[in-house]
């Protein structure tokens, strides 16, 4: 972890995320590119600065162009400055080229060809296949089946754990911006006077009194959950927020369980839990047993205990996971020895990753987000739609992609018909490899889920993980580049190629109606619609203002509508709306913000794990040294004897009537928080 935290550039007072300045106008590339320009290329292709001066220096004519380009400079200058670059990454530009070129006259390749007899001998190592390609970016074009790195681990370590696991964020104290009082988000406004349960900026929760001496491993909260848990790293978990249908399986309801309470399974007290997840009316936990429990309402099957008929439980009890019969040892479905690990939930769905890569959903399907191919739907009378919803966890092993992507296209034409079906549905083929694919992480957003690839190799070679999307398609947040529903985990295609080789998707989360993926160089890319204003993002983009300026992030949050990034450098920004101080800009400061923005009680700060709810936010946030501890002063702390007026206010809130679960919403308009 790097000593030096420091922001890379600010305007504005330090509140807002900016480019640096060119430190040179002297123009290096076509079209007048400077030194700066060339750096800030580099950092977002993931390629060295020779590679990115030898594909601008080539016109647009792939590598066999800009040798005979090369040729005709004077002197010989660009002969001398791309025989510098390396052969494989040559070849990479050159297969993307001969990819988007091929339909390019014959003829325009002969003058080249005549040039290349006298190429350098780099030259000529790039026009031949190379035999030392980048690992990862020779596996994507390799065939053959992957071999997966498993089991797959809970994203959070116990104290006592053994196995070391560096991939998993690392314990720290608990920190929350945002209101306490669960029962007012989507239904009124906070005070014009926040009061000391209304949180406006990042603050330390409970840290000497029901916290104390406790370092938080896990925390959970999803876009339209008003509840949440946090796991410590010795495995016991704790929930608060809203509880009016027994979501937080304390063994009854309320309008608003104010501060942090245990939370316990009836018969296992001394079960340690490794992972747990929230949705609207739901929640779940992970035991380290391998089981996993729900709580709250099922009106859509969301607990997954395989009883449609009973609308909520209010204790928490054991999921039925199709073919577990137990959660210990190794993973071997022949045998029943099934060990859930990881969990997700939206509004009304619920999906779970097992030691062995597997993905399991029950809950609702009208949008298709269960991924098992379609939605059930139905008519229950005039005007009224059923659909057929899943109440037990269920294995979803079949992935496909467009036909177009199959054949290695990049889009679908609508306007002529091709790629689409009779009903407006873009065509799709179940990949090669489908029912062998094995996933790393899973996150659900409000109607729609998004998963990554487990790493794995093809022969001796990495692969590039794939990443995954289904069910509710509004504003592009799938990143096919069109508003269309999908009912199988779709390979969102933006994915693929060199570029990834080197930076390959790592893991994602899913917002309401957007979603973010995080790569291995600390890139992040965006897709979908968070904010009031502006347009969708219907494909991948990456979020330039913090790639551009050198922050690796390191983790991800999305929620109603917000949108967290921190980094390794002690830096967190956010953007969107909050009206409920979710955002953290603090009190009498805005409460949206179109552009990333910094968080500025969080600066120098190291946040290991964000988690975005409707109406507040989640941190983990380090505490290891002296440094960390130096950040931490100056972040505001609550304590329980501060709220007890609050406390009694809650005690006597009287909850608001529901069932548990929404109609069907096709005829609803999306995209907003449902009150």
């Amino acid at each position: 972890m790097p000593r030096s935290r420091k922001r890379t550039s600010a305007t504005g007072g330090g509140t807002s995320v900016s480019g640096t300045s060119s430190s040179s106008s002297h123009y290096l590339a076509p079209g007048g590119g400077t030194s700066s320009d060339l750096a800030r290329l580099s950092r977002t292709l993931n390629l060295p600065i020779d590679a990115v001066t030898a594909i601008m220096n080539c016109g647009g004519q792939g590598v066999v162009g800009s040798r005979s380009s090369s040729r005709r400079s004077a002197g010989g200058g660009g002969d001398a400055a791309a025989a510098a670059v390396d052969p494989a990454m040559m070849n990479v530009w050159g297969d993307f080229m001969n990819e988007e070129m091929s339909s390019a006259p014959a003829a325009a390749s002969a003058p080249a060809a005549s040039a290349s007899k006298s190429s350098p001998a780099a030259y000529k190592a790039a026009e031949e296949p190379s035999k030392e390609k980048p690992a990862a970016a020779t596996a994507e074009a390799a065939s053959g089946p992957r071999s997966y790195v498993l089991p797959i681990r809970p994203r959070m370590r116990l104290e006592d754990d053994d196995e070391t696991n560096d991939d998993v964020p690392a314990p720290g104290l608990l920190a929350q911006t945002g209101t306490l009082d669960a029962s007012v988000p989507g239904r009124s406004a906070i005070s014009k006077s926040p009061h000391t349960h209304e949180l406006m900026c990042p603050t330390i929760l409970f840290p000497k009194s029901i916290l104390a001496k406790q370092k938080i491993a896990h925390i959970a909260a999803s876009p339209t959950s008003c509840h949440s848990i946090a796991i410590t790293s010795t495995g016991e978990a704790y929930g608060w927020g809203r509880n009016e249908n027994g979501q937080l399986g304390l063994g009854s309801t309320s309008a608003v369980v104010p501060l942090p309470e245990k939370l316990s399974v009836a018969g296992e007290a001394d079960l340690t839990f490794v992972g747990a997840a929230v949705g609207k009316y739901h929640s779940i936990l992970v035991g380290s047993n391998g089981y996993a429990y729900a709580a709250g309402g099922n009106l859509c099957g969301q607990l997954g205990i395989n009883n449609s008929g009973l609308r909520g439980v209010e204790k928490f009890k054991k999921c039925m996971v199709m073919g577990q019969i137990s959660g210990e040892g190794d993973e071997d479905e022949g045998k029943g020895h099934v060990k859930i690990v990881q969990a997700s939930a939206g509004e009304n769905i619920s999906a779970l990753i097992s030691s062995a890569g597997h993905l399991y959903t029950a809950g609702a399907s009208e949008f298709g987000q269960l991924g098992n191919g379609e939605t059930g739907e139905y008519i229950v009378s005039a005007g009224k739609l059923g659909y057929s919803n899943c109440a037990k966890f269920i294995r979803r092993s079949v992935f496909v992609q467009s036909e177009s992507d199959a054949i290695g296209g990049v889009a679908v034409k609508m306007m002529t018909g091709k790629g689409v079906d009779s009903s407006g549905k873009i065509k799709t083929v179940s990949l090669e490899d489908s029912g062998k694919i094995c996933l790393a992480n899973v996150s659900c957003g409000k109607t729609h889920i998004v998963a990554v690839e487990a790493p794995s190799t093809v022969g001796e070679q990495a692969a590039v993980p794939r990443v995954f999307s289904w069910g509710c398609g509004d504003y592009g947040c799938l990143g096919h580049g069109i508003q269309a529903d999908e009912y199988t985990p779709r390979l969102v295609a933006a994915f693929r190629g060199p570029i990834f080789a080197n930076n390959h998707p790592e893991s994602a989360v899913a917002g309401s109606n957007c979603t973010l993926v995080k790569t291995k160089n600390g890139h992040v890319y965006y897709m979908g619609k968070h904010k009031q204003a502006g347009e969708a993002t219907m494909r991948p983009s990456l979020v330039d203002a913090l790639a551009n300026n050198g922050h690796v992030v390191t983790a991800i949050g999305a929620g109603s509508q917000t949108v967290f990034c921190s980094t390794k450098m002690g830096v967190t920004v956010s953007w969107g709306h909050g009206n409920h101080g979710e955002l953290g800009y603090g009190k009498d400061e805005a409460k949206s913000s179109s552009k990333p923005k910094f968080v500025n009680h969080l600066d120098s700060c190291l946040v290991t794990s964000l988690a975005c709810g409707m109406g507040h936010t989640l941190f983990i946030v380090r505490d290891d040294d002296e440094e960390d501890a130096k950040a931490l002063k100056k972040v505001s702390i609550v304590e329980e004897d501060e709220l007890g007026d609050f406390v009694e206010q809650m005690k006597a809130k009287k909850g608001v009537s529901d069932e548990g679960g929404d109609e069907p919403a096709k005829k609803k308009q999306r995209g907003r928080p449902k009150k």
